[in-house]
């Protein structure tokens, strides 16, 4: 796959194809453009939101974002402050704020609300009213003012290899995640509002890896 994307670059460079065009011909190859119309696709420390109009992806905006303090992981596990690299389908959106107007189900954070790291509910939003295992999200502010849940360790869930990763609003006092990846919080409303359901991410260190998902 490496040796067919260099010689897809040498190809696009003689032709004088742009970068965005090199990216748009990598994420049209791949198996998730097949599933979706939307791809929220993460390279790095860059993000951006691509939607099919009329059979082409078309970018339609793009930001600096913040990964895992270790870098990507393809197999990630629960501690090991990796971003886990594939393609995941976002699965609803969520904040401590009211819904800003986003088409995704949406779920308002309360003071039961958590993201279960116990046995049973492993990986999933679970409201109790009594402290269980896992992150109680009311505490994550400004990270979780508004986010996005996505499909990384479902069907199946596996003990141990991670639960609550998220897009979600930068950190105030840090430039990386746990794991999850982060954007400023106006890119994150703006993201948002221009998301609709069967979204999917695409999350990978290199350009070149995009064609792989």
């Amino acid at each position: 796959m490496r040796k067919i994307f260099l010689l897809a670059l040498v190809v696009v460079l003689l032709s004088g194809k742009s970068y965005a065009a090199a990216v748009e011909d990598l994420l049209a190859s791949s198996e998730t453009a097949r599933k979706t119309d939307q791809i929220i696709l993460v390279v790095d420390h860059t993000l951006s939101l691509w939607n099919k109009i009329d059979g082409v992806w078309q970018k339609d905006l793009e930001s600096r974002c913040n990964y895992g303090k270790n870098g990507f992981s393809a197999n990630r596990h629960a501690g090991d402050k990796t971003t886990p690299v594939g393609a995941f389908e976002i699965l609803y959106a969520f904040g401590m704020d009211d819904n800003p107007g986003t088409e995704l189900e949406y779920k308002k954070i309360t003071p039961s609300s958590y993201l279960s790291a116990e046995d049973d509910t492993y990986n999933t939003w679970v409201e109790s009213a009594s402290e269980i295992a896992g992150e109680h999200l009311i505490e994550y502010f400004p990270e979780y003012k508004y986010a996005m849940n996505f499909s990384f360790n479902l069907n199946p869930t596996i003990l141990g290899r991670g639960a609550a990763i998220f897009l979600h609003c930068n950190s105030t006092y840090k430039d990386w995640t746990s794991g999850c990846v982060s954007v400023p919080e106006s890119v994150m409303l703006e993201i948002l509002l221009k998301a609709h359901g069967g979204a999917w991410i695409i999350i990978v260190p290199r350009e070149g890896d995009i064609a792989d998902y």
